[in-house]
């Protein structure tokens, strides 16, 4: 229904998690750039248990292709560096949420260039910097989901 993208990934606990939930929900998985780990780590495989056969995965090794190419009309941009709660999203099936590393985030022109593509996590902390990345995913795509019957109806 919707395509989770991570862009390089740092944490293979967090990407194996996230492809679990990929799993389950029928989202493909998009790795763009190189993550920080290899994908024969055995954290990654553990996070993912035994559900990577049921993991959609494409990797995307040129970053810079991949954004001269997304389409932002159905592209989604979580960070933390704006107020626009992902709430407002209205996504259609085939979008794509983009979620960047988890030390840096997405890259800072590509917020700046795409505005209204970006939307955050609320937090009332403000000295909470930011979320676990498959925290974030978990929240934004199960809403997502949520707003389609988590696509129980085909």
């Amino acid at each position: 229904m919707f395509n989770v993208v991570l862009v390089e990934p740092q944490i293979p606990q967090n990407t194996g998690n996230i492809a679990r939930l990929c799993a389950a929900t029928a989202m493909q998985l998009v790795m763009v750039g190189e993550p920080g780990f290899l994908l024969s780590d055995r954290h990654l495989k553990r996070a993912g248990l035994d559900y990577w056969e049921f993991v959609q995965i494409k990797h995307e090794p040129d970053i810079d292709a991949y954004f001269a190419h997304l389409d932002m009309a159905h592209t989604y941009l979580l960070t933390t560096k704006v107020k626009r709660p992902y709430t407002q999203i209205n996504p259609q099936p085939g979008d794509s949420f983009l979620f960047g590393k988890e030390t840096a985030g997405l890259p800072e022109w590509l917020l700046k260039a795409n505005p209204d593509s970006c939307a955050t996590i609320p937090m009332k902390n403000p000295q909470a910097r930011s979320l676990n990345l498959a925290t974030s995913v978990g929240i934004v795509m199960y809403h997502m989901l949520s707003r389609f019957n988590f696509g129980l109806d085909k």
